[in-house]
């Protein structure tokens, strides 16, 4: 039996969502996002502790999200709901050192906040991509019309 890697996440964009393609046309949409705890330590001090992910959505995943960066409700310091497939990548940086990243692909993605957070309305219920069915709708006039 194969076994099965999702995630959860709830955090915040790092940066603004980078749309490219695959040499075949597949559209892909990358961005990092950052989850953070909060916790008081053994001393009483109050901690943060903060882990980044580097997220792709794909396919019909990432023409929803094109549209919503299109449309300037997803963008950085947004909070967003994230589900989808983890993986571990190692890597070189620049001075050699063996460095971790924590990939997700995306399969499910829902704006969180208030309706001050994006100028006057809340998106939410959730989109899936391929991989978790739904369809991109047509795209919203108004933060209102957002087709979730």
């Amino acid at each position: 039996m194969a076994g099965i890697s999702k995630v959860i996440l709830v955090g915040n964009l790092g940066r603004d969502p980078e749309t490219r393609y695959t040499p075949n046309g597949t559209m892909n949409v990358r961005f990092t996002m950052a989850v953070s705890r909060r916790f008081r330590d053994q001393a009483g001090q109050d901690q943060e502790r903060t882990t980044w992910f580097n997220v792709t959505a794909w396919a019909k995943l990432a023409e929803i999200v094109d549209r919503l960066v299109q449309n300037g409700y997803l963008l950085k310091g947004k909070q967003v709901y994230v589900e989808g497939r983890l993986e571990s990548r190692e890597y070189q940086d620049q001075q050699g050192q063996t460095r971790f990243s924590l990939d997700v692909s995306a399969t499910e993605l829902q704006l969180l906040g208030s309706r001050a957070d994006a100028e006057g309305g809340q998106a939410g219920g959730g989109q899936r991509g391929d991989q978790g069915g739904g369809d991109a709708g047509d795209s919203p006039d108004t933060y209102d019309e957002v087709p979730f």
